[in-house]
């Protein structure tokens, strides 16, 4: 199950360190008078920050991906209606684009950052244009070289979210204090509800850091949207050239 991923070592560390910071508030009566808003600060940005860029960065590919789909099929089409063309080459040219974009699909579910592959595939393509520029008439070859910086850009955009994620060091910084968060949590919710049972304060610390860590990892998951780990990630394979 795919829900299932959103949960980690990570997770089972810090509910672990929320429990035995708790047992330690409780066992030797340490009670801290803070409000816990500086740390919200501290914990709540940078993950919203890095939440929001993550989805960001989703939206983004579902865009390019669109892009460099219709831009397949505006050239496929650009073939298609050019009456000079023998049947074979059109079938010739469908079968190019169709594996032009099997590369690509591949290269995103296998996070393959070199792009050399794919601009060979798109070379090949504006050849054959340049081959039969005479059957499918000059204005076409214009159109199809402009559906084919259309499909360059797009590419390139998806292809280089392989290596560049969110930044680094914001991710590095909020999982960090969402770990220690407990051991300042326990201290402070202990001296807030003196009257509190004890097994009270334990579900609290422990359900508080299941529920950052897990946005954490949530947000891990989709910042690279195109593999088949997360429940929002972007099926690559509903865009299938139906040609």
């Amino acid at each position: 199950m795919k829900v299932l991923n959103y949960f980690n070592v990570r997770t089972f560390l810090t509910i672990l360190i929320s429990q035995a910071a708790a047992f330690l508030a409780i066992t030797y009566d340490l009670r801290l008078s803070h409000n816990l808003l500086l740390f919200g600060v501290i914990i709540v940005f940078p993950l919203h920050f890095s939440l929001q860029a993550a989805f960001k960065r989703r939206e983004k590919a579902l865009e390019y991906f669109s892009q460099f789909k219709a831009g397949a099929m505006a050239v496929h089409y650009s073939f298609v209606v050019s009456q000079n063309l023998p049947d074979d080459k059109k079938a010739e040219i469908r079968n190019l684009l169709k594996s032009m974009f099997a590369t690509l699909v591949a290269q995103l579910e296998g996070y393959k950052v070199e792009y050399a592959t794919m601009q060979l595939k798109l070379n090949e393509v504006m050849a054959f244009a340049d081959k039969y520029r005479e059957e499918i008439s000059k204005r076409n070859v214009l159109r199809i070289i402009r559906y084919i910086k259309d499909m360059t850009e797009s590419s390139t955009f998806l292809i280089s979210l392989v290596r560049h994620r969110t930044m680094y060091g914001i991710r590095f910084y909020s999982t960090l204090f969402i770990m220690l968060f407990p051991l300042i949590q326990a201290p402070i919710v202990l001296h807030l509800f003196k009257d509190l049972p004890h097994w009270a304060i334990y579900l609290g610390c422990g359900f508080g850091s299941f529920l950052l860590i897990t946005l954490a990892n949530f947000q891990k998951l989709i910042e690279y949207p195109f593999d088949p780990k997360g429940m929002d990630n972007i099926v690559l394979r509903d865009f299938d050239l139906d040609i």
